[in-house]
C-alpha cells in the first residue's frame, strides 16, 4: 500500500512539474519564413507557472546548432541570448537564421529552443519548442501555393496535383471546382467572403487556380485579411460504380507580411 500511495504521489508530482513549464505561446512574422527571412519570433510565457513575472528570460537553443558565442551555462545563460521584454510575460528575438546559426540555408530545417530564467533554477523553463523553417528549393506537395509566401496582395496559385495524393478519395477523385473562404484578422472564425472556382487542368493529374485575395468581390476596402482555406471539390465512384460527391481535406495559408 505504502509503494502504491508513493507512486501514486510521485505521478502528481511529475504532472504538477510538467504543468509549471507547459504553456508558452509561440509566434512568429512573418508565419511563415525560410533561412534567409529576418523573423520575430514572441514567445508569450503568461500561462508557464515557472516564468510568469520571472525577468529577464533567455534563449537556450540547441538545433540546428548552439550558435556564438554559445548559451553559456545552464545555471548561467549567456546575456548574448538575453530575449527582449515587449509586454507582460511576452518576449522576443529577432534573428535571420543563416546569420544567426553561422549555417546555410540547407542545414537550416528547423529551430528547436527553450526559454529559461538566467539561472534555471527550480526549473524555471518552457518545454521543449519546436518551429519549422521554409526550405528555399521547391518540394512538390499535393495541394502546393505558388508562390509558397504570398500577401493578400499577392496573386496565388494554388495547385491541386494528384499524383501526390495518400488517401484513396484524392487519388481518385474527378477534381472540378475549389472552394476558397477569405478571413480577416478581426472574426476570424467567421469566413468574410466564400467562392467556388473551376480549376484549370494543367496536366493529367494537376489542376490549379490563380486568384488575388484582396481583390475578390465582398472584400472590404482597407480590411487586413489573416489567411484563407481552401479545398478541393469534385466526384467520385462509390464501390458499385454511382457518380457520388467527393472533396478533400481543408488546407489553411496564413498570409505573410512581405516587406
Amino acid at each position: 500500500m505504502k509503494k502504491i500511495l508513493f507512486s501514486i504521489v510521485s505521478l502528481f508530482m511529475c504532472l504538477g512539474s510538467y504543468a509549471q513549464t507547459s504553456g508558452a505561446v509561440v509566434t512568429t512574422s512573418p508565419s511563415n519564413f525560410t533561412a534567409e527571412d529576418l523573423v520575430v519570433i514572441t514567445i508569450d510565457v503568461s500561462a508557464v507557472g515557472n516564468l510568469a513575472g520571472k525577468s529577464p528570460l533567455y534563449f537556450w537553443v540547441w538545433n540546428p546548432s548552439e550558435p556564438a558565442p554559445g548559451n553559456g551555462s545552464w545555471g548561467n545563460s549567456n546575456e548574448a541570448r538575453r530575449l527582449t521584454n515587449v509586454g507582460t510575460n511576452k518576449w522576443t528575438l529577432t534573428m535571420k537564421p543563416t546569420d544567426f546559426f553561422g549555417k546555410p540555408p540547407s542545414e537550416i530545417t528547423k529551430i528547436q529552443f527553450l526559454v529559461k530564467a538566467k539561472d534555471g533554477a527550480g526549473d524555471a523553463k518552457t518545454d521543449d519548442i519546436t518551429l519549422n523553417v521554409t526550405p528555399l528549393i521547391f518540394i512538390p506537395t499535393v495541394n502546393r501555393i505558388f508562390p509558397s509566401r504570398v500577401s493578400q496582395y499577392d496573386i496565388s496559385t494554388i495547385y491541386f496535383d494528384q499524383t501526390l495524393a495518400t488517401d484513396i478519395i484524392q487519388q481518385r477523385m474527378n477534381p472540378q471546382t475549389v472552394e476558397i473562404k477569405i478571413y480577416n484578422t478581426v472574426t476570424s472564425s467567421l469566413a468574410l467572403v466564400t467562392i467556388s472556382k473551376t480549376l484549370r487542368q494543367e496536366g493529367a493529374k494537376l489542376f490549379s487556380y490563380s486568384f488575388i485575395s484582396n481583390d475578390v468581390s465582398g472584400i472590404p476596402s482597407n480590411t487586413t485579411l489573416s489567411r484563407f482555406e481552401y479545398k478541393f471539390i469534385g466526384t467520385i465512384l462509390d464501390i458499385n460504380g454511382n457518380t457520388i460527391p467527393a472533396e478533400s481535406p481543408v488546407y489553411v495559408k496564413q498570409f505573410d507580411l512581405l516587406q
